[in-house]
């Protein structure tokens, strides 16, 4: 209350600050209100700055007009609009205006006032706005209340609209229609209150059941107020819902945080045709024609302090007695009518809550329905002893009710199902302490109708009961051209539906052929054609629920997509539906898949997915996803095959569209063999170097590793064919649909047209003037640059740098080529002096020889002559020692013999 309090008085300050406007300063001030607001609040402010101000509407008082109001939530709220407004009308005190101590607002008239209320799963509110401020006293309020003074006459609320949709506390209110005049004199301590409101259509519901389902409904009440001490005392008043009718007694007071109620209510009529205009089917246009006879009572109590941590008791008590009906126009009436419920808590503690519904009985042709409940201690340990046995012949329904134009119902359920215990004896696995058996069967059931795009068709369904699982026995149906079969076991179900566990469960589900485009509403049929996604809304993963289906479809359709061979497991757990292992066949393409789609946040879904896919038709897959479209749109101009596996993480809208800009994903893509044709790059690529073969782009077994992050596709190098030659490219391409690649290629010199004629003939004539034979490479290293975007490509290429590397070379080689011509000269000259000397070196060699030879030749001669005489006179000495010697032995020898 404290909160809700606070909230009042920071929006009546800031429709001050928004209306206490100086004629002359208006526009101004208006930018100072915004910027200053807006620092005020977690959300954004914003209204017509053409605020009006009159005092010829309301004289003496100031009139002030506010168009366009607005207050938009930021972050996780940032798409939802919290309050708007066509237009705000004040009534002020011009005096208080002009004082600016306390300004008194004596009229508010909101126009077509629109308020979108949101708790998220984990308790965060959409209005929960006010930035904290760290330097506020303990009572702020106190400080507020001082600088405004709410002097109200009068309060209107013209076709105003509120939803209130509570995920945390599975909740959910809608008042669509609802005009509302409060009238009295705020400036006086004790007045009466004069209330009337009026509802088109209004709604209220608690998990997943609509217990007012678009109901009329309507308020007249004088309420006498004391606002000294807040008290609030019903007078004369009258409430409806339809046609139900009933008065209030009692007061509520709220002195201080606390809310003090002391209230009983009571139907005005006892008609059970009253009661009968609460149920929709029944509340039709002609209920008005509408014969019964029964009676009916209906009144509780509210008493008791309300607050944040506390529930005032209260009780509720309804029963019907004799009941009976009939539609002139229909043949059948709907008897024995008997009902009687009470709702007690004499406390306010939730689980002291008792719901006894102790009779339920009704007949159509003779076939009785019958049921019962006793449920307590819903909130600790549940306590149940429910049965529910009978037979509808549905046949017999379209006797009892008018139907719409169009609608076919028939088909038999059969119901005999018991159950007693606490919920606890099963938590335990104590199963024999819980009673719980039966059946429910449906056969050969039919419906039809004008809001359905196929007739529902159930041919058998049977499910049996016992403590320990629900058997699904068999589920065979039918909707237009889709066939569903499903059998498997649910266990934990009576934990489950009292909030006490989680529904576990292995199911089946077979199907030849699943048509989900005849599920879908029009909102889908007027879809543009080639997506991947219909106009949708998040599907939010249940909660308490760990199911394993396993499934397997031979043809499923969807959008525009057809799937054939669908085979693997999806679980359903944490508020994640998982896919292990699921293979199908889409678009001729092999896939398989495994990851998760999770709603924890389901204003932020998130996908994490691996994705396999074999031999894709790009053709095809640009035409089918939009994703495609997004992150790769030269694959419309791609013509072949292609396989990759990657991995996918991002984050959906309330559209289930990715964040393209925080989407992430990294894989590897194979491409046998395939061309890109008729693309402006290729255009302009073609228009540089001249030659037709450069029109398109080949890939031969090309591996291309790709990554996406930060609102861009990036690739590493891969190689690609244009004109015959490899070129090397690698880039990114963005959701803007820019481009930024780089590529390299070795092209040859004679593609690049006149350009290679100006060379090559500037080239000749330079050889022919200078006796030279230079020459320059066959193939240059391109340089190509793609920037731009698709529709608008900017081709930039390295061609000046290659010219003048090709000057330069002609120079270096000129250069060289002069070098070498010095060189030869050269080495021609010292050659000749080499020969010169080498002849003058020969002769002086030659006279050196001659003059050697005759000096040897002399010597030669002189030796002999010595060698001669030296050899005469060792001959003559040699002969005349021969002598003596033989003188000297016949001496001897003449000696001896004597």
């Amino acid at each position: 209350m404290k909160v809700l309090k606070y909230a009042v008085i920071s929006l009546a300050i800031l429709f001050v600050l928004l209306l206490a406007t100086p004629f002359l300063f208006k526009g101004k001030i208006v930018s100072l209100i915004k910027e200053q607001a807006n620092a005020q609040l977690n959300a954004k402010l914003d209204f017509d700055e053409n605020i009006s101000l009159s005092l010829i509407k309301s004289f003496p008082n100031l009139s002030v007009g506010i168009d366009k109001l607005s207050i938009v939530g930021i972050n996780d709220f940032s798409k939802d609009t919290l309050f708007s407004a066509q237009s705000i009308s004040l009534t002020l005190n011009l005096m208080s205006v002009i004082k600016g101590e306390q300004i008194e607002i004596r009229k508010i008239l909101l126009d077509h006032p629109r308020i979108q209320a949101f708790v998220l799963s984990d308790g965060r509110a959409n209005w929960d706005i006010a930035k904290t401020d760290t330097t506020a006293t303990q009572n702020p309020a106190d400080t507020a209340a001082s600088k405004f003074d709410v002097k109200l006459k009068k309060f209107e609320i013209v076709e105003g609209y509120i939803l209130y949709d509570d995920k945390e506390g599975d909740m959910y209110s809608e008042l669509a229609g609802m005009n509302y005049t409060l009238e009295g004199d705020f400036t006086d301590v004790l007045f009466t209150m004069q209330n009337k409101l009026s509802i088109a259509s209004f709604t209220v519901g608690m998990e997943g059941v609509n217990y007012l389902s678009h109901v009329n409904a309507t308020a007249n009440a004088a309420i006498d107020a004391d606002m000294n001490n807040f008290k609030f005392v019903f007078k004369d008043n009258e409430f409806s819902l339809n046609q139900l009718v009933f008065g209030m007694n009692g007061s509520f007071a709220m002195p201080g945080d606390d809310m003090l109620m002391d209230i009983t209510y009571a139907a005005k009529q006892n008609e059970f045709k009253n009661f009968l205009s609460l149920i929709p089917a029944i509340y039709t246009n002609d209920f008005k024609d509408l014969q019964s006879k029964g009676k009916l009572a209906f009144d509780g109590f509210v008493k008791g302090t309300y607050n944040d941590k506390q529930m005032p008791a209260f009780g509720l008590n309804l029963a019907v007695e004799n009941g009976w009906f009939k539609y002139p126009a229909l043949p059948t009436p709907v008897e024995n009518v008997g009902l009687k419920l009470a709702v007690n808590n004499p406390d306010g503690d939730l689980d002291h809550t008792e719901i006894n519904l102790s009779k339920l009985h009704f007949e159509l042709q003779g076939d009785p329905f019958d049921a019962r409940l006793l449920a307590q201690h819903p909130m600790t340990d549940p306590y149940i002893d429910a049965y529910a046995k009978g037979t509808l012949n549905l046949d017999n329904i379209v006797k009892i009710v008018p139907m719409p134009a169009g609608t076919t119902l028939h088909g038999l359920i059969k119901s005999d199902i018991t159950a007693k215990g606490k919920v606890s004896t099963i938590e335990k696995g104590n199963y024999e302490d819980f009673a719980a058996n039966g059946s429910l069967i449906c056969q050969n059931i039919y419906y039809a109708s004008p809001d359905l795009p196929k007739a529902f068709e159930l041919t058998n369904s049977e499910m049996t009961f016992s403590p320990k699982i629900v058997a699904l026995k068999s589920f065979d149906a039918k909707i237009g051209s889709s066939d569903m079969h499903m059998n498997g076991d649910l266990a934990n179900f009576f934990p489950y539906y009292f909030g006490k566990g989680v529904l576990k469960g292995t199911l089946n589900f077979t199907s030849t052929n699943f048509n989900a485009n005849e599920f879908l509403t029009e909102v889908a049929d007027t879809a543009v054609a080639a997506t991947d996604t219909a106009a949708m809304t998040v599907f939010e993963v249940p909660k308490d629920i760990d199911f394993t289906l396993k499934s397997s479809i031979g043809k499923l359709s969807y959008t525009n997509l057809d799937i054939t061979n669908f085979v693997g497991n999806i679980g359903v757990a944490n508020q994640k539906l998982s896919f292990n292992q699921v293979a199908l066949n889409l678009l001729g393409s092999a896939m398989k898949m495994t990851g998760y789609y999770e709603t924890t946040n389901p204003r932020k879904p998130t996908v994490d997915i691996d994705f396999g896919l074999a031999n894709l038709d790009f053709q095809k897959a640009f035409a089918t996803f939009n994703t495609v479209k997004k992150l790769a749109p030269a694959a419309e101009n791609i013509f072949g095959t292609f396989s990759t596996t990657f991995k996918l993480k991002t984050a959906l809208d309330e559209h289930m569209q990715p964040d393209y800009a925080n989407l992430f994903a990294e894989g590897m893509m194979s491409i046998p063999s395939a061309e890109i044709k008729n693309i402006k790059v290729l255009d302009q690529i073609t228009d540089l170097i001249k030659k037709p073969e450069y029109k398109k782009i080949g890939f031969y077994n090309a591996k291309i590793a790709y990554k996406v992050e930060k609102g861009r596709v990036n690739t590493k190098p891969f190689d690609v064919k244009i004109g015959g030659q490899t070129l090397t490219l690698a880039g990114s391409t963005g959701l803007d649909q820019t481009i930024d690649y780089k590529g390299t290629a070795n092209i040859p010199k004679k593609d690049l047209g006149g350009a290679d004629a100006a060379i090559t003939g500037a080239l000749a004539e330079l050889n022919k003037a200078a006796g030279t034979s230079i020459k320059t490479n066959e193939t240059l290293p391109v340089q190509i640059g793609i920037g731009g975007t698709f529709t608008s490509p900017k081709i930039t290429t390295n061609f000046m740098d290659l010219a003048k590397g090709e000057a330069n070379n002609i120079k270096d080689q000129a250069l060289e080529e002069a070098k070498r011509k010095q060189k030869e000269l050269t080495d021609k000259a010292k050659a000749e002096l080499d020969k010169a000397a080498a002849e003058a070196q020969a002769k002086i060699t030659a006279e050196a020889d001659r003059i050697k030879k005759e000096a040897e030749a002399k010597a030669k001669a002189e030796a002999d002559r010595l060698r001669a005489e030296a050899d005469a006179k060792i001959k003559a000495e040699t002969n005349k020692v021969k002598k003596q010697a033989q003188d000297s032995i016949k001496n001897r020898l003449k000696g001896l013999l004597k």
